[in-house]
């Protein structure tokens, strides 16, 4: 299996369905990826999250996965498939 290459972060509430549906998705297609239960952090570290979420959703609904991947170098077809939108 070749190795994820894209770095994979889900922003979720504990309590959302949604959210832990796309957690057993990512789980079960052997995604690796960070999570950050925003209602778990304490009331300043939600304020600081909410303003990071709001940079990729500015609605800042849940759950809000980010895929980014890392390109080195010129590589044009890299930087036009992490461009394109799947």
């Amino acid at each position: 299996m070749e190795e994820q290459k894209k770095r994979v972060r889900l922003y979720s509430l504990s309590t959302c369905p949604t959210c832990k549906m796309v957690k057993k998705f990512l789980d079960e297609n052997k995604i690796k990826y960070e999570i950050t239960e925003v209602d778990l952090l304490d009331s300043g570290e939600q304020w600081l999250m909410s303003k990071e979420v709001r940079k990729y959703n500015p609605a800042v609904t849940y759950p809000t996965l980010v895929v980014e991947e890392v390109i080195l170098g010129l590589d044009e077809e890299a930087i036009k498939k992490a461009l394109d939108s799947e």
